[in-house]
């Protein structure tokens, strides 16, 4: 399997690990009082941006020819790792 196929399922593989925790944050958040269930709402829809994120960046990864691929590399591990920050902020939102 190639760097670009690797790389393509790395991303599919952490956007559905997030859509676990998006779920499990999302119960969480039906059992929290007012005021923390709006600050859920907005780490939640943070958290599903960047589901969406991670799975338009996987497509795009996906779709690109080999050329194009061998332009996208570093662009497309800093889109990465710019999601992941995303996440993290989001999940600090959410307070245990």
């Amino acid at each position: 399997m190639n760097m670009q196929q690797n790389f393509a399922d790395q991303l599919k593989a952490q956007t559905e690990i997030w859509r676990a925790q998006a779920t499990e944050y999302q119960e969480r958040m039906q059992q929290a009082g007012d005021q923390a269930r709006a600050e859920y709402k907005k780490a939640l829809e943070q958290m599903e941006a960047k589901i969406q994120e991670g799975m338009q960046l996987a497509e795009r990864v996906r779709s690109a020819n080999e050329a194009a691929w061998k332009d996208m590399v570093s662009a497309n591990q800093r889109a990465f790792a710019e999601l992941q920050r995303g996440w993290a902020e989001a999940i600090s939102r959410f307070k245990y």
